[in-house]
Formats: C-alpha cells, sequence, structure tokens
C-alpha cells in the first residue's frame, strides 16, 4: 500500500467513523419531562395517560363548569420529573370547553394561575391570565397559555400548579372539558 492509498483509506474511515458517531447521536432521544401523579381540589380527572407520553399530559376533567351566575374553581397540582442537567424554559398548557351565552348576558369567563415549585421548576407564580366569552350562542373553545419558567437549579422533582376560575353571569354558562400541558422546552444548565 503506498502512501496515497493510505491516505485515501484514512479519509474514508475518518468521514465513515464521524457519520456513525453523528447518526448514533442524533438517533438518541431527546429528555423531557414526565409527569406522575395528579392531585386536584374542586374537580375530578376523569383519565390521565401519565408517563406514557413524555412530553404531553392529556387530563379529562369532569365537574368544571359553572352556568347563571356560579362560579367553579379547581386547584390541580401534576407532579414533574426534570432530567438531571436541565431545566425549564416554557411550558404550553391548552384549555378545551365550550361557552354558550344569551343575547341578554355578560358572558362567561376562565382565569387561570400557575405556579411553580421544586427541582428545576424553581419558585415561581404567575400573573392571573383571563379569557372573556360575550359572543351570542354556543362555542367551544381552545384557549392555549404558553408559561416561561426561570429557575436556578438543574434537574429533579417538582410541582406544576394549575390554579382555574370558570365564572359565569346569568343567562351564560362554561364548561372546561379538557386539559393539555405540553412539556415545553428543555436547556441545558
Amino acid at each position: 500500500m503506498n502512501f496515497k492509498q493510505f491516505g485515501v483509506l484514512l479519509s474514508i474511515s475518518t468521514i465513515f467513523g464521524m457519520n456513525v458517531i453523528a447518526t448514533k447521536t442524533l438517533a438518541q432521544d431527546l429528555p423531557s419531562i414526565t409527569f406522575g401523579a395528579i392531585t386536584t381540589v374542586g374537580c375530578s380527572v376523569t383519565n390521565t395517560l401519565p408517563g406514557s407520553a413524555p412530553i404531553t399530559l392529556p387530563i379529562a376533567l369532569d365537574q368544571i363548569s359553572a352556568s347563571e351566575g356560579q362560579r367553579q374553581s379547581c386547584i390541580l397540582r401534576a407532579q414533574t420529573f426534570i432530567p438531571s442537567g436541565f431545566f425549564v424554559k416554557d411550558i404550553q398548557i391548552l384549555y378545551q370547553g365550550s361557552a354558550t351565552v344569551s343575547s341578554m348576558s355578560k358572558g362567561a369567563s376562565l382565569s387561570r394561575t400557575y405556579s411553580f415549585s421544586g427541582g428545576a421548576l424553581g419558585q415561581d407564580i404567575s400573573p392571573i391570565k383571563t379569557t372573556n366569552f360575550t359572543s351570542n350562542g354556543s362555542n367551544g373553545f381552545a384557549e392555549q397559555d404558553g408559561i416561561t419558567v426561570l429557575s436556578t437549579s438543574c434537574g429533579g422533582q417538582g410541582l406544576l400548579g394549575i390554579n382555574i376560575i370558570a365564572q359565569s353571569s346569568l343567562g351564560s354558562s362554561i364548561d372546561i372539558s379538557k386539559i393539555v400541558i405540553s412539556s415545553g422546552e428543555l436547556s441545558r444548565c
């Protein structure tokens, strides 16, 4: 084998080696938040899939509805596990339901706040977010909140808290049937 053939062989093996390393790195699963136990006060969870889809946590709810001037509140806490070496940068929360408003009504509203505690979630409480429903008729809705979380620690276990208030006026009603929590973006510490 001469020097030129050796150089070609070395180049081919280097390219092949880099390709194998890149392919192996790309094939690894990206870390994500996983969810555990859920506790509630003022409402009940009828269906969850904790751990089976670590990127999202769909929660079917029961008893979050208000009509004819009523107010219904729900406190929901979801256990979270953040991989070591990462912290949470963003979480997305989607609410699905329906609101019915008669022509003489002031409407209905969905208010929510978020709290984060422990592990890579740090400790934070978000300001109140409110969506008002004033259009006449029966309307389905999908409201999505993006929550930015600042943290000083890496990895660990914590709690995501969601406080929900469904408020109606005379001649209106609101029903929240489903919440989907998406684990959002993780950043390296």
